[in-house]
């Protein structure tokens, strides 16, 4: 095969994906280096979560080929200097069980050596031939794995910041996949033993959805190549969109108790507004005029005017259409905190928004998306969530999107976002300042 399946139509990726086995290609001489992700799709589960963290961090410790990590690192030190990494990341409900790889593109050698089918030859090797015998991985390797999967996941609990947030979208899910965590759970761990994760990884190797991602000054015709492999073995799972979020709460408040010495309050909102949706980018102003950065509204008057927080920012979850505001408080600070949160809502609503509060904004996000331009793997993930979406503008259409964003228009999401839920994690203490139902601990 020498021809494309599909065509490009622009100066994005080319590629598709069919019947679970998909590839996509940014050629481009922009950067010096290939950069190829791939990514095993998960629906997230409870029962499984834990499994799908784990996985991704034992296949990369060795392989049938390089069977220790030190000859692993060797060979990517041969391959010019490659980089590698093995990873689990979550979008929306679905768990993501990643391998990245960074290669030096073989044009810019001496000698001009074929660096992409190194990259590709690795990639297969940690892929499709990993350290097993007798149909289990290496008990030493599993087991120190789960030691240290099992302390990041109790290191949450650290992170009081994440934390708040966290719980916060669990309590918003209800129960939904989106919000189970994507390290899963410590009491998990115990069903993980060296054959039943290898019957894991077998499952997910054969049936789930797999892609590949490469960006580069590449032939596209060298991935959908590649990728012929893993469409033609085995039949996979369809590919399954993200369900977005609808609101199962208006209003409530949730009170967890902890022996801190920072309050956290986290709100949840519902938009129903996704990528995908043709009023993304005016959302996107939203939460940009409204707390995406340091001029914004929630900065500057509920941290710099009334100093009751800090730290106080709003972001989006353009997969699930969700927006969160957070700030860090003292823990008196609560209903003032809130209050003054509820009023830069409104004032949203009332289509208050200064000439600077505007200007600052189509500037910060100009910068961001020409940012995100000169970055192999933001561009990727940029994809992949376009993928699992199914659909939004990005990079220039996205640019060119929110200049042509009007106040109006603005407004009019504004009058749609709705609060589902408040969560406070405060002292552990006789602490009166906040009233609202007491949040099951984890």
């Amino acid at each position: 095969m020498d021809r494309l399946s599909v065509t490009a139509k622009d100066e994005g990726f080319v590629g598709q994906i069919h019947q679970g086995s998909g590839w996509y290609c940014f050629s481009t001489p922009r950067f010096k280096t290939i950069t190829l992700h791939a990514f095993i799709i998960n629906e997230l589960t409870a029962d499984e979560a834990a499994f799908g963290a784990l996985l991704p961090h034992v296949l990369q410790r060795g392989t049938q080929k390089w069977p220790t990590y030190m000859q692993m690192e060797q060979t990517l030190e041969d391959m010019y200097g490659a980089s590698f990494r093995a990873d689990v990341g979550k979008i929306g409900d679905k768990q993501l069980i990643s391998f990245h790889l960074e290669i030096v593109n073989g044009r810019y050698l001496p000698g001009h050596p074929d660096t992409l089918s190194l990259g590709l030859e690795f990639l297969q090797e940690v892929l499709d031939h990993p350290l097993v015998h007798d149909h289990a991985f290496r008990e030493d390797i599993v087991q120190q794995e789960k030691d240290l999967l099992k302390r990041r996941i109790q290191g949450l609990i650290n992170d009081k910041g994440q934390y708040a947030v966290t719980r916060l979208i669990e309590a918003m899910a209800d129960g939904r996949r989106f919000g189970l965590r994507k390290l899963g759970r410590v009491e998990d761990l115990e069903r993980v033993t060296p054959h039943t994760l290898y019957e894991y990884y077998r499952k997910v190797h054969q049936t789930h959805p797999i892609i590949l991602f490469a960006v580069g000054d590449i032939d596209p015709v060298r991935i959908e190549q590649f990728m012929q492999h893993y469409r033609h073995e085995h039949p996979r799972h369809e590919l399954q969109r993200i369900e977005p979020y609808t609101p199962h709460y208006h209003d409530r408040t949730l009170i967890e108790r902890q022996d801190i010495r920072q309050g956290k309050v986290n709100m949840g909102y519902y938009t129903g507004i996704t990528l995908d949706n043709a009023r993304y980018p005016a959302l996107m102003m939203y939460a940009g005029i409204l707390g995406g950065f340091p001029h914004s509204k929630l900065f500057l008057n509920v941290r710099e005017r009334a100093s009751l927080a800090y730290y106080a920012y709003a972001r989006l979850d353009a997969a699930l259409g969700y927006m969160l505001i957070g700030a860090g408080i003292e823990f008196e600070d609560f209903d003032a905190a809130v209050k003054i949160i509820a009023q830069q809502l409104e004032a949203m609503k009332q289509g208050d928004i200064s000439d600077q509060e505007w200007e600052f904004t189509l500037r910060a996000f100009d910068n961001d998306i020409l940012s995100e331009e000169d970055n192999a793997s933001q561009i990727i993930s940029r994809q992949l969530e376009h993928l699992l979406v199914g659909g939004g503008l990005m990079g220039e259409s996205l640019k060119d999107a929110l200049h042509q964003v009007t106040r109006e228009q603005v407004q009019e999401v504004a009058q749609h976002v709705r609060l589902d839920t408040v969560f406070f994690l405060t002292r552990d203490s006789d602490d009166e300042s906040a009233t609202g139902t007491e949040a099951t601990t984890p």
